[in-house]
This record gives C-alpha cells, sequence and structure tokens, in this order.
C-alpha cells in the first residue's frame, strides 16, 4: 500500500514557491561549503512505494528514469520499491500525472512544466498551485534535430526546411505524440516557416503522429523522410536508426531559432561529433530546452530531500548510463526550478551551500 505521508506547511503553497521560500537569485558557489559526510542518512522508517512514471523503452527518459530509480534502494527505507510504468505522455504534459496523483515522481521537460504551471498545456488549465514542486532540474540539454534521409535530399534536391516549404517540396514526416517535446519541436517549427500543417497536406505531404519505435523504422525502411525530435546526445533509437540509415541533420535558421526562443528555448550549437549520432559532421545551429524532474507536492519532505541527494551525489553513475548526463551540475540543479523546489529540496540544497 502506497504509504501517503501528509506535509504540514507553516505557509501555504504558492506558484511562486512550492517550498515557501525566495531562492537567491545569484549563481551558487563553484563548489559546496557543505559535505556528503554533513548529509543526513537515509530513512530508516516504514517503506514506502513510488510511482515514477516514465515513457517508452529507447527513449533518453526511459533510460534517466530507470537510472534513478537503481539509485534510489540506497536512500529510502530498507523495502521500498519504486514502480516504472511507461505511461508518461511525454516532456510537455508530463506534470500533470504528478499533479493528479498518478505519478509521484516523473522527469519531463523545463519548458513544459514551467507551462502547465502557468499558462497550461495541451489544452489544458494550469496546473493548481501547490500541486507539483521541482526537485532537480537541468539534468541534460537536448537539442531539438531536424533528421533527414540521405536518399531523400539526393532524389529532391531539398537542402533546408525553408527549401522544402518554398518548393513545396512532398515529404513523408514522422514525429512524436502530442505531449511530447519532440511534437512541440514540430508543430513550432511549421509556425515559424510560416505554413500550416493543413497547406503541407495540401501539396503532397504526409505527417504521421506515433511511437518511437515506430519512428525508427519508417526511417529505416524508407517509409517516412524526415523526423522531427528533441533528444540528448546518444539517444538510444538515433543511434541505431543513424548507423544502419544514412541521414542528414539540418540546421535550424536564425529567424526559426529567434521564433522558438521566444517560446522558451534556448539558442544553441550542436557541436560536430558530439551527438553520438552517424553522419553528425558538421555543426548544427538549433535550439535546446533541459530535462527536470518534479514530484507530487504531498510527497514527503525526507523521501524528497533523499531523492535530490541521492541524483545530486551520482553524477558520474547516472552519466554511465547516458553520455548526455554529463552537462549536470548538481551544484546548479536548482536554479531553473528555483520558484517551485519542494521544501525536502530546498533542505539538500540549502545544506550543500548552493542555495543560501
Amino acid at each position: 500500500m502506497k504509504k501517503k505521508l501528509s506535509l504540514l506547511l507553516a505557509f501555504t503553497l504558492i506558484l511562486s514557491g512550492c517550498s515557501g521560500q525566495k531562492a537567491p537569485t545569484s549563481e551558487p558557489p563553484a563548489e559546496s561549503k557543505a559535505s556528503a559526510e554533513t548529509s543526513a542518512p537515509a530513512p530508516t522508517g516504514e517503506p514506502v512505494d513510488l510511482v515514477f512514471a516514465t515513457m517508452d523503452v529507447g527513449t533518453a527518459i526511459y533510460t534517466y528514469s530507470s537510472a534513478i530509480a537503481n539509485l534510489l534502494s540506497d536512500y529510502l527505507p530498507e523495502g521500498s520499491t519504486v514502480d516504472l510504468p511507461t505511461t508518461s505522455p511525454g516532456g510537455l504534459g508530463a506534470a500533470y500525472l504528478a499533479a493528479d496523483g498518478k505519478s509521484d515522481l516523473i522527469i519531463l521537460n523545463d519548458v513544459g512544466f514551467l507551462d502547465s504551471l502557468r499558462t497550461g498545456v495541451l489544452d489544458q488549465p494550469p496546473i493548481e498551485a501547490g500541486k507539483v514542486c521541482g526537485l532537480v532540474g537541468s539534468l541534460d540539454m537536448p537539442h531539438v534535430d531536424v533528421l533527414v534521409r540521405n536518399d531523400f535530399i539526393s532524389k529532391t534536391g531539398c537542402e533546408s526546411m525553408e527549401d522544402l516549404v518554398a518548393k513545396k517540396i512532398p515529404a513523408d514526416f514522422v514525429i512524436k505524440q502530442a505531449g511530447t517535446m519532440g511534437e512541440l519541436a514540430f508543430v513550432q517549427l511549421v509556425e515559424a516557416l510560416g505554413t500550416t500543417e493543413e497547406e503541407m497536406l495540401g501539396w503532397g505531404c504526409t505527417i504521421t503522429r506515433t511511437s518511437t519505435g515506430n519512428i525508427k523504422t519508417a526511417m529505416q525502411d524508407g517509409t517516412a523522410d524526415i523526423t522531427v525530435d528533441h533528444p540528448p546526445d546518444n539517444q538510444a533509437n538515433t543511434v541505431e536508426l543513424t548507423m544502419n540509415t544514412p541521414c542528414t541533420l539540418w540546421p535550424l535558421s536564425e529567424a526559426v531559432r529567434d521564433f522558438m526562443a521566444d517560446r522558451g528555448w534556448t539558442k544553441t550549437v550542436w557541436a560536430a561529433g558530439t551527438s553520438g549520432f552517424t553522419g553528425h559532421d558538421a555543426d548544427v545551429e538549433t535550439v535546446s530546452s533541459s530535462n527536470v524532474v518534479v514530484c507530487s507536492a504531498d510527497l514527503d519532505e525526507e523521501i524528497a530531500y533523499q531523492i535530490t541527494k541521492a541524483i545530486c551525489e551520482n553524477k558520474d553513475a547516472l552519466a554511465g548510463t547516458s553520455s548526455a548526463l554529463n552537462a549536470f551540475q548538481p551544484e546548479n540543479a536548482w536554479i531553473t526550478l528555483k520558484d517551485t523546489l519542494h521544501p525536502g529540496a530546498v533542505r539538500y540544497y540549502t545544506e550543500m551551500g548552493y542555495m543560501k
């Protein structure tokens, strides 16, 4: 039976601070003022059964979630369990599962998380204040990719999305389902290019929304020409796809990057050879946003503290499961989520000297 511990707060949780505290706006110190030895030991109370909803096997979110779940056995009370159902809708709307009590923990994109609190996403209203809190931010920095089969480029002479739109070149697109950051990237890319999906269908394009595994299969067997996604470096499905299917990463134009930056993305340059994808031989100008770990606001403070501690004190182990997590900097993990942090996370970051 899932242990539900109520957290009695002497203040009201509000959107501007699940912790009830205002985090500093200055950068954290380069090194911790506290050490792991001064941190609290793992809880010795009753075991807890946590639900950590995640995405399909083969996605970066699944890799991250399973790696974190494996760490928690040393930080949660003996006998605790962490269930990993693949029920997450993706990086955009996943916070609603935590808000609705369907997942204790979940990983999603920072753009999706903050928008779900501020304005709502996917035609849903903003999440009610005090329902979801942040634990660990900036795990990685996934990039938006426009991945194109080389035989499509050779057949059509098309060299960019702008070229495809201007010449109305038919193409078969395969993308992730609504609720994922990959789907959002595609939708915003189409808007930035000054067209619509209806217009694209009208000149002969097809647009299929499906699972990650089906995307890989369609690109491999040639039933799709282009996919748009938001993968971190070394995402398993894209690595496998590009190993046996020659593809090219198209950069985003400066106009598209500006358009998406206005909607919360960060303009970045994806350095050649860093993605792990075969064919990534040149720098790619694109946009990015990071994945974060959030939780139900009623998660027990000590459990939230231990989960935050487990993630932040095991960067090397996490990076061993996905090189994309080499970008994680525990001393900065509070910054993106500073206005939403769970009290247990605030306690950890304060003890470590990252927050003051």
